[in-house]
């Protein structure tokens, strides 16, 4: 099973399961059209649904992917929306899902507050959350405290079907219409991007390993490096604009990927212009805020 399985990473989690010929239950607020091997449920995980419930119950592996993303959604009432969809969601799903059934849960990299001292972020680290995201996200890690869950802490994913909200969707659109690309903080910011199919493969792989582990290649790509990579992808010349950056904004992230290595024997590697070349020919048009 996949909640959140009509998200950005939940449709990649759902066609790599389908591929390797697992039957799929995949529930989403948003509409999906069913399809071989995949059944799909069209239901708010805060629903009392019978459906599933018994969905849940029954599974012999359950990702939950489902919540409320958005580090710079700042809409009126967002704290409870983030404490609902993150949080009382999670805690829905783990009091149904049986102990025996592994369960994989998607945590954020913004637990951690960002790199320290220019250091990848490890598992150990005491968490610095950031913002109401990044707390909503450490509240849900406390919740599988006690039960043996596999807290999967993604670095920034990239590929087709990003939300139309971040970066690489936001400047990609920009460049087409020949906008300025809008930096925040500065252009020398990194981030540890993962291609979304190898994050979805690693999911898989992770499946009843319990603990806490990070998702990402342990490597940094400037701001500025991934906007020349946005202009070469659309063939334009693209200007920066550098504006303030909030305080839920890291001046790094990187995954330190040793347990990851340790327990799946591999670790993602990201080319950063074919992943956002496979971005841009899916992305169409997209509109967004920085």
């Amino acid at each position: 099973m996949v909640t959140g399985s009509a998200g950005f990473i939940g449709k990649a989690m759902t066609e790599t399961l389908l591929a390797a010929g697992h039957k799929v239950i995949g529930i989403d607020r948003i509409p999906q059209p069913s399809r071989p091997g995949l059944t799909v449920l069209t239901a708010d995980l805060m629903d009392d649904d019978e459906l599933v419930r018994a969905a849940l119950e029954d599974a012999d592996a359950v990702y939950h992917l489902a919540g409320r993303p958005g580090v710079r959604d700042h809409r009126p009432g967002i704290e409870w929306h983030r404490h609902r969809d993150n949080v009382l969601a999670a805690a829905r799903v783990l009091a149904v899902v049986p102990r025996r059934v592994p369960v994989v849960v998607a945590s954020s990299s913004s637990v951690y507050g960002g790199a320290r001292h220019g250091r990848p972020s490890a598992e150990t680290d005491t968490l610095r959350p950031l913002g109401g995201y990044a707390r909503s996200k450490a509240r849900l890690e406390a919740l599988c405290a006690g039960r043996p869950t596999t807290i999967v802490r993604p670095f920034t994913v990239a590929g087709e079907g990003q939300r139309p909200d971040m970066a690489l969707s936001i400047w990609l659109a920009a460049a087409v219409a020949g906008r300025p690309l809008r930096v925040l903080g500065s252009p020398e910011r990194t981030r540890d991007l993962t291609d979304v199919r190898q994050a979805a493969r690693a999911l898989v792989d992770l499946t009843g390993m319990p603990g806490v582990v990070n998702l990402g290649t342990g490597r940094g790509h400037t701001l500025r490096a991934m906007a020349a990579a946005v202009a070469t992808v659309t063939g334009t010349d693209v200007a920066l604009v550098v504006e303030p950056a909030s305080g839920a904004e890291p001046h790094d992230s990187l995954a330190d990927t040793r347990r990851l290595r340790s327990l799946i024997g591999w670790t993602p590697e990201t080319d950063l212009l074919a992943v956002i070349r496979r971005q841009h020919a899916t992305s169409g048009e997209l509109v967004g805020a920085v």
